[in-house]
């Protein structure tokens, strides 16, 4: 009889617990969520990482390190974001005042979100650069808005440091929009450019039009990766601004952009081989003194055949 008092009493003891227990399936269930999608695409860029250094291993250092540095960024930032839950899940279990606390992973991973980012961006406006011929009106504008996402970006790490309410994110709302706002334009307007001067690039030669077309699907593909990404994220944020469902996306935001940087890396073996040698050389070397056919292409075309066989 004591027996079944006893278990009685312990049941209802943690009915009590779990009753008082706040619903933390849009919170921390989601940031749970959040870190099994960014741990995916930081295997898939682990992947894209030994494939690149394994197939071109005579790339610049300045490619190589960019490549090293984005994957170890991600790479910390996914030990931030997964102790998240295991700091409030797991290690605080059943301690329902840390669930309203707030903690510095939190603060530090929208600043690794960042880096990144910005670093992947700067590859694709160098290129957008190349392609345009230099056109300064149209890279720095561009530029100056990845700088103003990463600066917003540095601004909400800082001002979730120094604020101890676990819902500061809601009065940062407004830079929050502008920030996954202005990132998705940019991402859209980079993506666009380069597809249409790709587009202008395409000529009379069946190797080299596809070898264009397959650039713009890739360039469409990476670009609106992040663009959607980051477009849901604000839809995420206005239809539930109390969760943390467009934290647990963010996560994986930066390697959105680290795994269309290696995309773009690695897809230069293929579009190589399909050019073939002997055309590239006929249209990158001078024809000699004797003459010889001249095969006229549009600058665009150079510019992408020296991209694809570029170290640097």
């Amino acid at each position: 009889m004591c027996q079944v008092l006893a278990i009685t009493y312990i049941k209802g003891r943690a009915l009590m617990s779990a009753a008082a227990l706040p619903d933390i399936r849009d919170t921390f269930g989601a940031v749970y969520i959040g870190v099994i999608f960014a741990a995916f695409f930081q295997g898939l860029l682990t992947v894209q990482a030994y494939i690149y250094y394994e197939q071109f291993p005579r790339d610049s250092w300045v490619l190589k390190t960019l490549v090293a540095v984005v994957w170890l960024t991600d790479l910390a930032h996914l030990g931030v974001v997964g102790s998240i839950p295991w700091h409030t899940l797991v290690v605080n279990w059943g301690n329902v005042p840390v669930l309203s606390s707030q903690n510095k992973e939190r603060s530090i991973h929208v600043i690794l979100v960042g880096i990144p980012s910005i670093l992947c961006q700067a590859f694709f406006l160098h290129r957008l650069w190349k392609m345009s011929q230099k056109k300064w009106t149209l890279v720095v504008p561009l530029a100056l808005a990845s700088l103003a996402v990463f600066g917003l970006e540095f601004f909400l790490s800082i001002q979730n440091t120094i604020n101890p309410d676990p819902t500061s994110y809601i009065h940062d709302k407004k830079e929050a929009i502008s920030m996954f706002t202005i990132g998705a334009a940019t991402d859209f307007c980079i993506a666009v450019s380069m597809v249409y001067y790709l587009q202008r690039g395409k000529a009379g030669f069946d190797t080299t039009n596809f070898i264009l077309t397959r650039l713009i699907q890739y360039t469409v593909a990476t670009g609106l990766a992040s663009s959607l990404l980051a477009v849901a994220c604000v839809i995420a944020d206005f239809l539930k601004p109390k969760s943390y469902i467009f934290i647990a996306m963010h996560f994986s935001l930066g390697r959105m952009y680290t795994n269309a940087l290696l995309a773009t890396l690695n897809s230069r073996r293929k579009l190589r081989s399909a050019l073939g040698n002997t055309q590239v050389d006929s249209w990158l070397t001078p024809p000699g003194p004797s003459g010889g056919p001249v095969v006229a292409m549009p600058t665009v075309t150079q510019v992408m055949v020296q991209i694809l066989y570029s170290t640097r």
